[in-house]
């Protein structure tokens, strides 16, 4: 088993270390701890809070520094502490979020503060699936958090209503925000210039330059941490176009494309 200690391995989670059922499987489990053991620092890198991501990390081995929020915050699910973090400018956005609520009701509203996430559209007009994948959550009033800092904001709805969003932001700001989409029903504001691989320098400085960043991702919201990392791994279900931007492509999710990668690593056939 070839020794890696010089490597971080950060996975995003959905449709890459979660399955089609949502769930971790045994042999990406057992791949990380193998991993572990040969010496490796492995962390996630996700759209999802720290609150979100635990109940879908059950059982997987995270012993290094983890990426979330889209990249806007680095966190430590082993002391269970922020280590830096980044927050949106709110003051055009409480306007914003006031016109999505009058202008698209059934567009979902999730802002996501440092500790919880508050649904600020109400429960009337959700869709069940997505609250359900994205507890736990408090609904609030704009009001009751509107001194609080926002590190991210998710919309879920049609993609039509979510383009018009998207427009709208872009006429009304384009300089202090930026908006990815982590599926087709999802579009995310976040601070500007903040991605998944907003973090990386920090890393850099705190394990050392030699520590080589190895990243597996399957959507656009992977884009810069596919193009940042010292190595970049596709899953065998991204689009064409993300495959092409990464240096490696593994399976897909559903065939543990995460625990196939890191064989390959462990066997010596990868040269990162």
């Amino acid at each position: 088993m070839k020794e890696l200690k010089n490597i971080m391995l950060l996975s995003d989670m959905d449709g890459t270390l979660l399955g089609d059922d949502m769930r971790v499987s045994s042999k990406n489990k057992k791949a990380i701890d193998r991993f572990i053991e040969a010496g490796g620092t492995f962390g996630i890198a996700t759209g999802r809070s720290q609150v979100n991501v635990k109940p879908f990390i059950e059982g997987v081995s995270i012993n290094g520094p983890s990426i979330l929020y889209n990249g806007a915050m680095l966190y430590d699910f082993h002391q269970e502490k922020v280590v830096d973090v980044v927050t949106l400018e709110k003051e055009g956005l409480k306007d914003v979020m006031k016109w999505i609520l009058q202008t698209y009701p059934e567009v979902m509203i999730f802002v996501y503060t440092k500790e919880e996430s508050h649904l600020l559209s109400g429960k009337d007009l959700a869709e069940e699936s997505i609250l359900k994948d994205h507890e736990p959550y408090v609904v609030s009033e704009l009001s009751r958090i509107e001194q609080e800092p926002w590190v991210k904001i998710l919309l879920a709805g049609i993609g039509e209503d979510l383009e018009a969003i998207r427009r709208h932001l872009e006429e009304k700001d384009p300089d202090h925000y930026r908006w990815v989409s982590s599926a087709d029903i999802f579009l995310e504001i976040l601070p500007a210039h903040v991605s998944k691989s907003t973090m990386f320098p920090k890393l850099k400085k705190t394990f050392g330059e030699e520590m080589r960043i190895v990243v597996l991702g399957d959507y656009y919201n992977d884009v810069e941490m596919l193009k940042e990392a010292d190595y970049s791994v596709a899953m065998g279900n991204a689009p064409e176009d993300l495959k092409a931007l990464a240096k490696d492509v593994t399976g897909f999710n559903y065939e543990d494309g995460v625990a196939q990668f890191i064989e390959r690593l462990l066997k010596g056939t990868v040269e990162i």
